[in-house]
C-alpha cells in the first residue's frame, strides 16, 4: 500500500497577549493577576490554595474567562487544569468549524509538557459530592471524554518537554500516512493552575528577557502559556470534504542533538535528511525557521548550521517568524508555523523579524541568508528542540496547485 498524502486543513493557536497586550505589560501585572486567579481557585475548591506568588513569566489574567466552553456543564469543567481547559477550547474551536465525518476513523493526539501535572494533587482534597466531579478528571486522559465529537476517539497523551506538540503531530500524521487514522486532531498546552514560586526549567538566565533571538545581548524567554491545535486530514478525503488546504506535511524527521545544546552537526543531517525524505532539488527556494531559544550559545549554533546547509541548497534563507512570543513549553517551536498557516487562511502577507544587531558569533546577516519574507516560498522547513535534546524538522508544502497535484516537493 502507497504512503496516503496528509494535509492541514485547519489550524489554531493563543497565547496571553496575543491580540493586545505585549508580554511586558502582563508582566508588570503579574503579582495582581496571580491575586485574581488565586481568587478563582478559591471559590473552586472550596479553600484557600495559599500564596499567590509565582515566578516570572506571561499570563493569562483569568484562563476561566478566556477560554469558557461554554459546552460543558459547570460541574463538569469546574475542576479542569488551566492546562486542560485551554486544550479543550482549541481541540473543540476545531472539531466545531471543521467537517470531521461519522464513519472517518479519528484519533485525538494531545501533546503535553507536563507543567501542570503537580495539580492534578488538588483534586485529592476535593471533599463531598465535589468530589464526585473531581474524580473524573483524575485519570490524565479523562478530561478529553468532554470533547464533543459525535463519536468516540482514539485517544493518545504524549510528553516530550519542549517537543510535545511536534512529536503529537508526527504520531498522527505517521499514522494517517499508514492509513490507521483518516483524520486527527492534535496539539495541547502549557500552562499553570496553582502559582509556582520557581520557574519550572531554566527558559533564560537575563534579568529582563524581551530582547529577540539571535541579536547581541538576548538571554533567553519568559515561560508562557498558551497552546496550539491541527486538523490534519487524508489529502482524498480533504478534497472530497470541500476543505480549503492550507499545507501538505511533506515530511516530519525526528532525531536526537545529544545533549540539551543545540548540535549543529546534528541539526543539519536532520533537515537535510528531511529534505532528502520529500525529494526537494537542492535548487529548491525553501524558507527555514530557526528555533530561536534566544540565548548567544544555541543560537550561534543554529545560525552555523543554517550557513552548512546553505552549501547544498543554495535557495535556501533562514527566517524567524515568533517575534514577540515567549516559551511556550511545546509549542513554542509551531507558533510561527500557526502565524504562517493564519496568513495561508486570511491571505494576508507575513512579515518575518529582521536581525537588527546580530550577536557577535554571528556577525553579519546578509541578503543571501536571510529572509523576512515567508510569504514568497512555497516549502517552509521549521526545527524544535527540547532540553533533552530531542529535535524535529517539520516539512511543509504551502501553494495550493502543489498540494492538488501528484508532484514531488520543489519540483
Amino acid at each position: 500500500m502507497n504512503e496516503r498524502r496528509v494535509v492541514i486543513v485547519d489550524a489554531i493557536y493563543d497565547y496571553p497577549g496575543r491580540e493586545s497586550d505585549s508580554a511586558e505589560e502582563l508582566m508588570r501585572r503579574k503579582n495582581a493577576t496571580w491575586q485574581s486567579r488565586v481568587h478563582e481557585l478559591e471559590r473552586t475548591y472550596n479553600q484557600e490554595p495559599g500564596e499567590a506568588a509565582s515566578f516570572d513569566g506571561v499570563f493569562y489574567p483569568s484562563v476561566e474567562e478566556h477560554f469558557m466552553l461554554e459546552h460543558i456543564s459547570g460541574p463538569d469543567s469546574r475542576f479542569l487544569l488551566s492546562s486542560e481547559r485551554i486544550t479543550l477550547s482549541l481541540l473543540q474551536t476545531l472539531a466545531d468549524r471543521n467537517v470531521l465525518g461519522p464513519k472517518n476513523n479519528l484519533l485525538v493526539s494531545v501533546g503535553t509538557a507536563q507543567t501542570d501535572s503537580l495539580s492534578k494533587f488538588a483534586l485529592m482534597r476535593v471533599e463531598g459530592e465535589a468530589f464526585r466531579d473531581a474524580v473524573k478528571l483524575i485519570d490524565p486522559l479523562g478530561y478529553l471524554k468532554l470533547l464533543q465529537l459525535g463519536r468516540p476517539p482514539a485517544v493518545e497523551l504524549i510528553s516530550e518537554a519542549s517537543t510535545s506538540g511536534i512529536s503529537s503531530m508526527y504520531s498522527a500524521y505517521t499514522k494517517i500516512r499508514k492509513g490507521e487514522f483518516d483524520i486527527a486532531l492534535t496539539g495541547g498546552s502549557s500552562a499553570v493552575t496553582f502559582p509556582v514560586p520557581y520557574e519550572l526549567s531554566q527558559f533564560g538566565i537575563g534579568a529582563e528577557r524581551y530582547t529577540e533571538p539571535f541579536e547581541d545581548g538576548a538571554s533567553g524567554r519568559y515561560f508562557s502559556e498558551g497552546g496550539a491545535a491541527f486538523l490534519l486530514k487524508e489529502r482524498e478525503l480533504a478534497l472530497s470534504d470541500g476543505d480549503t488546504i492550507l499545507a501538505e506535511i511533506k515530511d516530519i524527521t525526528a532525531g536526537t542533538m545529544g545533549n540539551p545544546v543545540v548540535n549543529r552537526t546534528a541539526i543539519k543531517k536532520l533537515v537535510s535528511r528531511s529534505l532528502e525524505n520529500a525529494g526537494v532539488d537542492p535548487e529548491a527556494d525553501v524558507f527555514l525557521e530557526l528555533y530561536g531559544r534566544g540565548n548567544e550559545i544555541d543560537d550561534t549554533a543554529e545560525f552555523s548550521c543554517l550557513k552548512t546547509l546553505q552549501k547544498s541548497y543554495r535557495n535556501l534563507k533562514g527566517g524567524f517568524l515568533k517575534e514577540g512570543v515567549h516559551y511556550i513549553v511545546g509549542y513554542y517551536g509551531l507558533t510561527g508555523a500557526c502565524r504562517l498557516l493564519d496568513s495561508q487562511r486570511m491571505q494576508t502577507l507575513l512579515q518575518g523579524r529582521e536581525v537588527v544587531r546580530p550577536n557577535a558569533f554571528i556577525g553579519r546577516i546578509s541578503a543571501e541568508q536571510w529572509s523576512i519574507s515567508p510569504g514568497d516560498y512555497r516549502l517552509y522547513s521549521a526545527v524544535s528542540y527540547s532540553m533533552h535534546g530531542n529535535c524535529y524538522n517539520l516539512l511543509l508544502q504551502l501553494d495550493a496547485e502543489s498540494v492538488n497535484s501528484r508532484g514531488g516537493a520543489g519540483q
